[in-house]
């Protein structure tokens, strides 16, 4: 029997768990040691390959310093461990944006950040040239910063 089938009301496993390694500065390999768990069994978790085994679940959860309660269950958005309101302000809206792009791309975004610099990543941003894309059946485009140093024709 597969995991996902004895994980009932767990698709956030790696979007929680991907939350507490961007807090905490971990990457897969550093985890990996914390955890005792494989690098190649963190890397399928967070790509949503595959759920941990109990065990594994466990050593994780211990890891990133969460009950498995939070890790397992979707329907908690905050660690019942810890006491209520331990989240600040700013981390709400960093866990809201997150959301909102995806646990990969903010992962990436940081990642970048991290590797390049914050100054070079900021001169990065505020030089990008916005490219607009349709969105379908609304009135406003979105527009999105251009990828990849890809520039949007101006005529």
């Amino acid at each position: 029997m597969s995991d996902k089938k004895l994980w009932k009301h767990c698709n956030r496993f790696s979007e929680k768990l991907g939350q507490k390694i961007l807090q905490l500065g971990l990457n897969g390999q550093k985890l990996a040691r914390k955890s005792e768990v494989s690098d190649s069994e963190i890397s399928r978790i967070m790509n949503g390959k595959s759920l941990p085994g109990l065990e594994n679940a466990i050593s994780l959860a211990r890891a990133v310093g969460v009950s498995l309660d939070y890790l397992a269950d979707d329907s908690l958005d905050a660690d019942p461990s810890l006491p209520p309101g331990q989240a600040n302000e700013l981390e709400t809206m960093i866990l809201r944006l997150v959301r909102e792009i995806g646990f990969l791309q903010a992962f990436n975004l940081l990642e970048n950040t991290r590797i390049i610099g914050y100054e070079m990543a900021m001169k990065r941003l505020v030089e990008a040239k916005p490219i607009v894309t349709p969105a379908g059946d609304q009135a406003r485009p979105i527009v999105s910063p251009a990828a990849n140093g890809n520039r949007a024709n101006s005529a």
